[in-house]
């Protein structure tokens, strides 16, 4: 059995409406890697006093492994109570127990809020190598506080550096204060 639908128009009947069909959906972001050391709980955060401070992470030649070329994007970093002053760095290698030059600062002041995880996208490419790289956090801050978020350990090589303007030095946490932490902190590796 055959069916037939029959529509007719006069001159003076309207146009069917034209239906514009909507835009297709933004493409997916690119994959991603994550460069970090802490696990487990992320709302901890060891008081310190009044000073100036850099909370970093050293991602050796190894611990890049493949990643080596690959874009870094964005950086991840928890803060329990907002500093006076937040500023991201990326700094090259130097030695085992101090970073080299910088190849990234950006002023994240404004941006940065307490009690949650906070995001900083790059606004300059910089490309792994098979060379040590390192993650800083840098604050000030006038007061007692807890600012830079970590988890509750054990402490990793390399995921508890803190550089302390007090001594002007660098060095892991758990040696300044028999403190088991790592900090919140990481880097969003493209893997396009």
């Amino acid at each position: 059995m055959l069916s037939f639908l029959l529509i007719t128009c006069t001159k003076d009947d309207a146009a069917p409406a034209t239906i514009t069909p909507p835009p297709p959906p933004p493409p997916p972001p690119p994959p991603t890697f994550q460069l970090l050391y802490y696990g487990g709980n992320i709302s901890n955060a060891p008081q310190l006093a009044a000073g100036s401070y850099e909370a970093a992470a050293r991602f050796t030649a190894a611990k890049i492994g493949t990643l080596v070329d690959k874009e870094i994007i964005e950086v991840h970093y928890y803060i329990a109570n907002k500093p006076d002053s937040c500023n991201v760095k990326i700094y090259g290698p130097l030695n085992d127990e101090a970073p080299g030059g910088i190849l990234y600062s950006a002023d994240v002041t404004s941006e940065t809020k307490a009690g949650q995880w906070n995001v900083h996208k790059l606004t300059k490419s910089v490309k792994l190598k098979s060379e040590d790289i390192w993650l800083s956090i840098g604050f000030k801050q006038s007061n007692f506080q807890s600012t830079i978020g970590c988890d509750p350990g054990p402490a990793l090589k390399d995921g508890d550096w803190l550089y302390a303007s007090d001594d002007n030095k660098w060095m892991p946490f758990i040696k300044r204060t028999s403190i088991n932490i790592n900090w919140t902190i990481r880097l969003s590796v493209s893997l396009k």
